[in-house]
């Protein structure tokens, strides 16, 4: 049987420019199961967020092989999202257009988009700030904006990269 996401001898190394080259992963492997919730723990600087990263599709291995149900990466695709430890918002973006970004990439019409991300919007506690741009809202909400944005798109597969790191309890 095969597992739904697997990454098999997952190798990459970054080689600044006037730097000693760095290994961010090596020969790393896992397989997650349909339905599982996996953690990857470690010391800072170890390649989680790399990793994170290889699998969303926005950074290609060196070599070994990383697929979602059977299909190989080989970059961004409409079946993965990610929350992102930096926010990653937009800041010419109001909330709900953050948010509805990737349903707008998906082509889903306007109507349904702001219908969407309004319940993602209410879902985390951000009703009344749809029209702020992310330098009015504080560390926190702007995680928020960046969960519902991964949520609004219904993904197959949820990356999440310290997602709570800046969220008060």
């Amino acid at each position: 049987m095969v597992a739904y996401i697997e990454a098999k001898d997952v190798n990459l190394t970054f080689t600044p420019p006037n730097r000693a080259p760095v290994t961010a992963l090596q020969n790393f492997s896992v397989d997650v199961e349909e339905g599982e919730f996996v953690s990857i723990v470690g010391p800072s600087g170890c390649g989680k967020s790399t990793f994170l990263n290889v699998l969303i599709g926005l950074i290609p291995p060196d070599s070994g092989e990383m697929a979602i149900n059977g299909k190989k990466i080989v970059g961004p695709g409409h079946d993965r999202a990610m929350v992102f430890q930096e926010f990653g918002l937009l800041p010419w973006r109001t909330v709900m257009n953050n948010i509805e970004l990737g349903l707008e990439l998906q082509g889903v019409p306007a109507k349904e988009r702001r219908e969407t991300c309004q319940k993602f919007i209410d879902m985390v506690g951000l009703s009344g700030f749809e029209s702020h741009y992310p330098h009015e809202l504080s560390g926190g909400m702007k995680q928020r904006v960046g969960i519902a944005r991964a949520l609004a798109s219904d993904p197959e597969v949820l990356l999440m990269d310290e997602p709570c790191a800046a969220l008060d309890a």
